[in-house]
């Protein structure tokens, strides 16, 4: 009885963890190829360059929400040990960190393009 328990709440985590990955990658890759109006023309190097740092901090930013959820499955299956729920927890606040960062990175390289190609 208790294996069928571990296996429904393994498959359940494993769904939810494959689910947040593909919605977080699709957020990401979906704010890169909108367009929002702004930005240097696609043909120059700073066009390129522009593409590649965007791509990078979607990147950075997607696996941030990834190493989120997967300490959120850490704390929950650490069972109260503290040393396993001390690192989930430090797990969790770099996460949120890198994902505050990348997202000001962001802000501050599309601003920073859109005031010069304006």
């Amino acid at each position: 009885m208790m294996k069928n328990k571990k296996v429904i709440v393994g498959t359940f985590l494993s769904t939810m963890l494959i689910f947040g990955v593909l919605v977080a990658g699709d957020v990401c890759f979906a704010a890169i190829t909108a367009p929002t109006g702004t930005g240097l023309p696609t043909g120059t190097i700073g066009g390129s360059i522009e593409k590649i740092i965007k791509f990078l901090l979607a990147f950075i930013g997607g696996l941030s929400v990834l190493m989120i959820i997967v300490s959120g499955i850490m704390y929950i299956t650490s069972t109260g040990e503290s040393s396993k729920t001390e690192t989930a927890k430090n797990m969790l606040t770099y996460s949120i960190v890198g994902l505050v960062v990348s997202l000001l990175a962001w802000i501050i390289v599309d601003s920073v393009i859109g005031a010069i190609y304006k």
